[in-house]
């Protein structure tokens, strides 16, 4: 039941956000292949109110936002959320951020 209805659900959705979906999904593939279980990935939905609340909290004006390492804003695409995930593994693997939160 589970996979047939899913894929029901979001064939309902317009074109662009199921583009949009699967660019997401597939983004998040590729991180936990690349980076396993160092990467911890949170999708929270702007609509629901928990995103509601993190979209008006964050000042969020453009989707998707990523947050990286819990300090970097990354607002859609182009802010390049796949550098921003590599600059935090460099930094946490050099002890930077180990230091900063001593």
């Amino acid at each position: 039941m589970g996979k047939p209805v899913h894929t029901q659900e979001i064939n309902e959705y317009p074109d662009n956000v199921k583009a949009e979906f699967v660019r997401l999904s597939d983004w998040v593939r590729q991180l936990r292949k690349a980076y396993g279980q160092q990467v911890v990935v949170r999708i929270v939905d702007p609509q629901s109110l928990n995103g509601f609340w993190k979209v008006v909290r964050h000042r969020i004006r453009r989707f998707p936002t990523f947050f990286v390492g819990g300090r970097e804003k990354i607002a859609g695409w182009e802010g390049d959320p796949d550098a921003a995930v590599c600059r935090v593994l460099a930094a946490r693997d050099d002890g930077i951020l180990e230091r900063a939160r001593a």
